[in-house]
């Protein structure tokens, strides 16, 4: 069972609450706040504002701290690297990674794996150590992913997984290490221009909308005016962007200056 948890973004929340739904005593530590925008105020982490709201008990992380009651430690989407002496001076800290390790380490698996084509996916969890993605493997999950999945679709199956494996994953925690066939390879932290989609074709502009809506989302400059792109369709509509090989027709957008809607209220709105 995990009695700490670490974690300090909207992707830790969800994680968090299945682990505090099975321990009442969880001590959760997260990040200090920020300070953010004009005004320089302080701004919370999602992990902290929910903790506040659940009456979870949190602390601030503190790269210097020995926590002596940690059994097992979880860690999901933690904005801190941990250091050697941390991990040598604390008990055992897992980690959730969204990939079969060690094929696609680093900061974007999911995104990459959708770029790539991937038909299988799935996810890994193990023990941190000194090197970035690399602990022994405790527990691993597969699932099939398809040419109309979108990187929020494997977010949420990995929790669905995460959620219905999660008294076994406990049990697997002190077990023997999983020995991995994947091939080793590595992710990168994507910037804003990598979701322009001008320029590209057809089958990897639809890549890239499937695989970045979460982080991003695709974007293009159409007709002299930005537009998001979170989702499109295989049917013929009445906003088509011309792309290098073909036709992308958009079926969610965010126009610039404006919300995020469905094309057909977009279409109606240009009348």
């Amino acid at each position: 069972m995990f009695n700490f948890f670490f974690g300090s973004d909207s992707r830790s929340i969800e994680y968090l609450n299945i682990v505090k739904n099975n321990n009442d005593q969880l001590r959760v530590i997260t990040l200090p706040p920020n300070v953010s925008g004009r005004g320089r105020k302080l701004k919370q982490n999602p992990v902290e504002i929910f903790c506040l709201q659940n009456n979870i008990p949190y602390d601030y992380f503190d790269p210097d701290s020995v926590y002596k009651n940690m059994s097992n430690a979880l860690c999901v989407s933690f904005g801190k690297i941990f250091s050697e002496s941390f991990i040598n001076n604390n008990g055992p800290i897992y980690n959730i990674h969204l990939s079969l390790l060690p094929a696609y380490r680093g900061p974007s698996p999911v995104e990459t794996s959708i770029l790539m084509g991937e038909k299988l996916a799935g996810y890994s969890i193990f023990k941190i150590d000194k090197n970035i993605d690399a602990g022994n493997i405790v527990y691993q999950d597969t699932f099939n992913i398809h040419q109309d999945t979108y990187a929020s679709d494997v977010y949420e199956k990995v929790l669905i997984l995460f959620n219905k494996s999660y008294d076994h994953i406990c049990g697997q925690l002190k077990k023997e290490i999983i020995v991995s066939n994947n091939t080793h390879s590595n992710t990168k932290k994507f910037i804003k221009n990598d979701y322009n989609i001008l320029g590209q074709d057809i089958l990897t502009a639809k890549k890239m909308i499937r695989a970045f809506n979460v982080i991003g989302p695709a974007f293009i400059k159409h007709n002299d005016r930005l537009f998001k792109i979170h989702e499109y369709t295989e049917n013929e509509n009445g906003f088509p962007i011309e792309l290098s090989d073909g036709t992308l027709y958009p079926s969610i957008i965010t126009p610039e200056g404006k919300n995020k809607m469905n094309i057909d209220d977009y279409l109606r709105g240009q009348l």
